[in-house]
């Protein structure tokens, strides 16, 4: 991949796991249709999104 794919791809993930918190988080809880396990998927598929943007952050840099 080009660096700008990557950069892409990065910027894509974060967005990605922005979406996810919002989403399943905030609109669960705000409506108040969330669980515990919707709530617990959604921060481990943030931060597995998050933390695949940040490899991918520094694969950018190397």
């Amino acid at each position: 991949m080009t660096d700008r794919q990557l950069e892409s791809a990065a910027k894509f993930l974060c967005d990605m796991a922005k979406g996810v918190g919002l989403i399943t988080v905030v609109g669960g809880l705000a409506s108040g249709q969330s669980s515990s396990t919707s709530v617990g998927f959604a921060i481990v598929a943030t931060v597995a999104l998050y933390a695949a943007a940040f490899w991918l952050e520094g694969k950018l840099e190397s």
